[in-house]
């Protein structure tokens, strides 16, 4: 009956998850497949997949180099290679200048190849001759980027290093049963000669009490959420930090902001989390005091060394306060500029950041220290310093053999809980500048004419249900036709929520555009304390934005969570996924692919409810569309969007005062969130 209800839940939400799908062409799909196998069991290239390797020995870079665009970087590379890389099996990491180094040049050469053949061919050469990991994040990168490539997807990356989403209890009995000892697992499936293995999963929280750490205890689900964590990466890689905007044709006159935006939705929407475990604000981070929120990963690098540990209230490493003194002048300069007004070029140049029409985006770039900053080494990069100070890390005793930590990782740092705390900080930068703007006048926030009659929304509903992910590529395989008759999944329960749909009713008199902005937000404190909209506003979660045409009269607008233009449903495993690529390479089948290759998990746009209810606050506005202001992007982690070119996070992305905050085209109501368990909640579907 359980399995029968679960199946029921998993129907209901398969089909109410959709995103405007494209059909795929033969190019296309013979594309898709040469990627998907360049990830699988990178650590084993000449086991698996093995006709790559004479495809790779017979491929020269150097004798090829009239096929790339900038023949310099692929000079560089060649140096770098003969002269001795990163070697294989090495742990790899962005947070060590020399690995950083080789992995930008190994990235260039991806990027600077003037056709897919001629970087396929790269690639197919590096995955056999590079450092796997290193490998693994320039082709990544190479992939999100390449005009070429954009629309083509990456496997999953828990299912690419499974090493960094699951904790080594899982891995080993992975590693049993890959080896024949098939007792210790309780499914087993054999569908179509192929033998399945199911490993029940638990987070960290669940079998290492630690009540000094609330966070770890409580909120294991929510840190160590797969789907999240890949998510962060593909999303922190939209605009990496190593790339110029110009150089890579990115939209460079929002990078900063976006970037900026994207952290501070992923903290209001970690806060709600809190809230619903009874778990107060976010703390920041001080690094001239013991750190209090300690860490304790159960987790192992691909070579057996365990992930650093950070022990509760532990005090700063002597040998990483050179990066708190730098740290404090960074942070000193970049609180001058946003009180100032100004911040200072490499040659001496200021920019007004409060008149400048990239004035917010300039600043944010400076704060993420990326490389559209204006004076990179005069500002800095506050987040690496950070990362380096709360790693906890020893030095490396060579160049070669490092132990990062957890906040080493974009994979992973999530699952640290001073990751928050770390971008509270950061965030604060942000929160600082709009305290200097004006707050929004009445005249700035009505929209004449229009009106919200109502907002209802269905009934709210969490609950936990099961996802199975393949971790056959943390495994040595002794032939490719023994990685492809038996898989090894992680079955682990993970949050989700029933699709709901929001009842929007507007009265407009005249034919106008309009966009719709929908946020959540806590109604209580912790402690139980109602909050008022001047002392809550930024605590408001964007969960969607869309254009509507409004006609005179009465108009219903009715919006379902799975439409929201920043979510997408659970990625299709990859052994699924391929075996359709292959299908509709040697058939007619049609093949679709979604437009929005990435995107947050539909199924956390819910905090976890309670069982009485969580209380929480919808707050929707709508605001004239001018097609004049607005200009579209495309993103290589979140497809086409349009936007309306008002400020991310407007109308609440400023100060609000209560008394000018009830025109007629905003609209709070009043919600609340239920949690149930899944076979409670499917028994009334």
């Amino acid at each position: 009956m359980k399995a029968i209800v679960l199946f029921l839940a998993a129907a209901c939400l398969a089909h109410a998850t959709e995103v405007p799908q494209r059909t795929a062409t033969k190019q296309y799909l013979v594309k898709q497949k040469n990627i998907y196998e360049l990830f699988a069991h990178v650590d084993q290239p000449t086991v698996y997949h093995p006709e790559l390797y004479q495809k790779a020995r017979a491929f020269s870079i150097e004798d090829n180099i009239s096929s790339y665009n900038d023949q310099a970087v692929v000079t560089e590379f060649l140096q770098r290679f003969k002269h001795g890389m990163l070697p294989r099996g090495e742990v790899f990491s962005m947070m060590y200048p020399l690995h950083h180094d080789e992995m930008i040049c190994l990235f260039r050469v991806f990027c600077t190849a003037k056709d897919f053949d001629t970087f396929y061919n790269t690639a197919v050469f590096a995955r056999f001759y590079v450092n796997e990991y290193m490998y693994i994040y320039a082709l990544t990168n190479a992939v999100l980027h390449r005009q070429d490539t954009n629309t083509l997807r990456v496997p999953p990356l828990y299912e690419v290093l499974p090493n960094f989403y699951f904790n080594e209890d899982v891995l080993h009995k992975a590693y049993h049963i890959a080896m024949g000892n098939t007792g210790i697992v309780g499914v087993k499936k054999t569908t179509g000669g192929i033998d399945t293995y199911y490993i029940p999963t638990n987070y960290t929280g669940s079998y290492i009490v630690r009540d000094e750490v609330p966070e770890n205890q409580k909120l294991s689900y929510y840190h160590e959420d797969i789907g999240l964590n890949a998510y962060y990466f593909m999303s922190y890689h939209e605009f990496p930090p190593f790339m110029n905007s110009v150089e890579y044709n990115m939209p460079q006159h929002v990078r900063g902001e976006m970037f900026m935006y994207l952290h501070k939705q992923m903290l209001l929407r970690y806060y709600l989390e809190r809230l619903s475990n009874n778990i107060g604000e976010i703390d920041y981070i001080d690094v001239n005091k013991p750190i209090v929120t300690g860490y304790y990963p159960s987790m192992h690098y691909h070579n057996g060394v365990p992930f650093i540990q950070r022990p509760v209230n532990s005090e700063i490493p002597l040998h990483v306060h050179r990066y708190v003194q730098a740290l404090q002048d960074f942070h000193t300069r970049i609180s001058n500029a946003i009180d100032s007004g100004y911040l200072v070029d490499k040659n001496g140049k200021r920019t007004n950041i409060y008149e400048s029409l990239d004035g917010l985006n300039q600043l944010c770039n400076v704060i993420h220290g990326n490389a559209d900053s204006v004076n990179e080494k005069y500002y800095g990069n506050v987040e690496y310093m950070y990362r380096k100070i709360l790693g906890f890390v020893p030095d490396p005793i060579d160049k070669y053999h490092v132990v990062p930590s957890s906040l080493h990782f974009v994979s992973t740092s999530m699952r640290d809980p001073a990751f928050y705390g770390i971008f509270k900080n950061i965030v604060t930068y942000l929160m600082r500048y709009k305290e200097h703007l004006p707050c929004y006048t009445h005249n700035d926030l009505v929209f004449p004419g229009v009106k919200i009659e109502s907002v209802t929304v269905d009934k709210l509903t969490t609950f936990f249900d099961h996802f199975d992910s393949l971790v056959n590529n943390a495994l040595s395989i002794p032939s490719q036709e023994k990685a492809h008759s038996m898989l090894i999944k992680a079955r682990q329960y993970r949050l989700n929520h029933k699709p709901f749909t929001y009842h929007i009713t507007v009265n407009s008199d005249k034919n106008t555009k309009a966009s719709v902005r929908i946020f959540l937000g806590p109604k209580y404190d912790v402690h139980g304390h109602e909050l008022d909209i001047s002392e809550n506003y930024m605590n408001f979660l964007e969960m969607d934005q869309f254009i509507v045409d409004l006609k005179p009269g009465t108009n219903k607008i009715e919006r379902n969570s799975y439409e929201s233009v920043y979510v997408v449903p659970d990625e299709v495993p990859s052994d699924v996924l391929y075996k359709k690529i292959l299908k509709a390479i040697e058939s007619d089948e049609t093949f679709t692919y979604p437009s929005q290759p990435y995107g947050f998990p539909d199924r956390l746009q819910l905090p976890k409810g309670k069982k009485e209810g969580l209380p929480l606050k919808l707050f929707v506005c709508v605001t004239a569309f001018d097609e004049t202001k607005s200009f579209k992007i495309r993103s290589p982690v979140r497809g086409p969007s349009v936007l309306d070119g008002r400020p991310l996070g407007y109308p609440l992305d400023r100060h609000v005062h209560s008394f000018n905050f009830t025109v007629p085209n905003f609209y709070m109501k009043d919600v609340l969130v239920y949690h149930r368990q899944a076979e409670e909640l499917n028994l009334t579907v």
